[in-house]
């Protein structure tokens, strides 16, 4: 493919176009120091979409790379990523983290919300429907997998109690549930009944500190529900990670003040994961333009006043190294430091436990290479991908899968992609609408 930009090409790689999801080729270029990814439709034309604020971090963040485990279980490649995931025998790594979509239903209607929540089917998976797939994620991957119970809004489910029992029936140990906090803030008890069946944390969505951010990105006021949600996490003794969606021009001057506050109850937070946003599923708002990962690196180590630095967030090894970068804030004298500043490269390719989670990853090495050292925060930035966005090269790499219905895994951003109109790639579960409820 030739295009008329003549900015030197960093890379080759193929996407997607947004209209109408055609497979096409693509660029990665460098352009007035920042990165782009060029790509042309040959019924919709060219795009050029911008990836990342600095050339050289770009580099050197891709040049970052761990050996790639594959899935021991693999379907043929058929119609070619991303349309037959599976994981397919292209595919380069295996699971460490699998969501397991409970519903589809939820009590918001967020104006940014990746899985549209509410908008696909209206029914959730059954009982049985849950056991298969547990069944299917346990003839491919072993129990210490971790598991994400998410949706929709997992807790709107009145069974879901028995979906985590379930799951720990199965043998799994880590048990995430990805929440808005509304009805563990207003019932403490059945908190402690999830904790009682076996979920080992919260993963909750925690946008910023004033109620302003809420209303835009979530529709309604929620900072004092997001507060005693975490309190009752407190009282219960269960880990919380606070997932803030970052947003230019709504709250990505909040980046700063929330870390703040997760150093100040690291009695209940043992994590920040902060996912710029993208436009997969249902994005209401009007910005002026979409955050990457290397955008909020920069601005995380801005507002932490340099206790975090750009070059202390490194990639994790469990997928693409352009997919999620972390580090972990350890006590040393008294005070906070990334414990990338005191590991090389070589000690991280060497205690890396490629099993590890993506929030788990530097704990785990720190527990094998450095065992005395306390551990404090870990700080995890996501890189998710939408139909403009999208590089084939990094979702083979992906280690963050979705459970279909039929047993399939199918990598994260390659589930939620949806076109301009919103029709997404892979229906929900896995499973197409006219026959949904054959299935729930």
């Amino acid at each position: 493919m030739i295009l008329a930009d003549r900015s030197p090409v960093m890379d080759l790689t193929h996407s997607l176009c947004p209209i109408c999801l055609q497979v096409v080729e693509a660029q990665v270029i460098a352009r007035d120091g920042k990165v782009y990814l060029q790509k042309q439709c040959p019924d919709h034309g060219s795009l050029s979409v911008y990836l990342w604020p600095d050339v050289d971090h770009y580099k050197w963040i891709n040049d970052f790379r761990l050996p790639a485990v594959p899935a021991t279980h693999s379907r043929p490649a058929i119609d070619g990523c991303p349309n037959n995931c599976g994981l397919c025998t292209s595919h380069l790594r295996f699971p460490t983290l699998i969501e397991v979509e409970v519903t589809q239903r939820c009590n918001l209607r967020c104006p940014v919300c990746f899985m549209d929540a509410g908008n696909e089917l209206s029914g959730n998976p059954s009982m049985q429907s849950l056991e298969s797939m547990f069944t299917s994620i346990r003839e491919q991957v072993d129990e210490n997998t971790s598991l994400q119970l998410t949706g929709g809004e997992p807790t709107v489910r009145p069974d879901l109690v028995n979906v985590v029992s379930m799951a720990r029936q199965f043998g799994f140990q880590a048990i995430e549930i990805n929440t808005n906090g509304i009805e563990i803030a207003e019932d403490p008890d059945y908190l402690l009944e999830l904790i009682q069946a076996g979920i080992s944390g919260i993963y909750l969505q925690f946008d910023g500190l004033s109620d302003d951010v809420y209303c835009q990105v979530r529709g309604i006021e929620l900072l004092s529900t997001k507060m005693q949600a975490i309190e009752n996490c407190r009282a219960t003794g269960v880990q919380v990670v606070l997932a803030m969606t970052v947003i230019q021009g709504i709250n990505h001057n909040q980046i700063g003040a929330v870390l703040e506050f997760a150093l100040g109850n690291l009695d209940v937070i043992a994590g920040l994961a902060l996912q710029p946003a993208f436009t997969s599923g249902r994005f209401d708002l009007s910005v002026d333009r979409k955050l990457s990962m290397g955008d909020v690196v920069f601005m995380l180590a801005e507002q932490s006043h340099g206790l975090i630095e750009p070059y202390d967030l490194w990639p994790l090894g469990c997928s693409h190294p352009l997919c999620s970068c972390a580090t972990q804030l350890v006590v040393e004298n008294g005070s906070l430091v990334p414990v990338t500043r005191h590991i090389t490269r070589d000690q991280h390719r060497s205690y890396f436990n490629a099993h590890s989670p993506q929030g788990s990853v530097f704990a785990d090495i720190l527990s094998r290479c450095q065992p005395d050292v306390r551990s404090s925060l870990s700080i995890l930035i996501m890189n998710y991908m939408d139909a403009e966005t999208l590089d084939l090269k990094r979702l083979r790499e992906c280690s963050m899968t979705v459970s279909m219905l039929d047993g399939r895994q199918i990598p994260f951003c390659a589930y939620q992609i949806s076109n301009q109109d919103g029709v997404r790639l892979h229906p929900a579960w896995g499973v197409a609408r006219e026959h949904s409820h054959d299935h729930l």
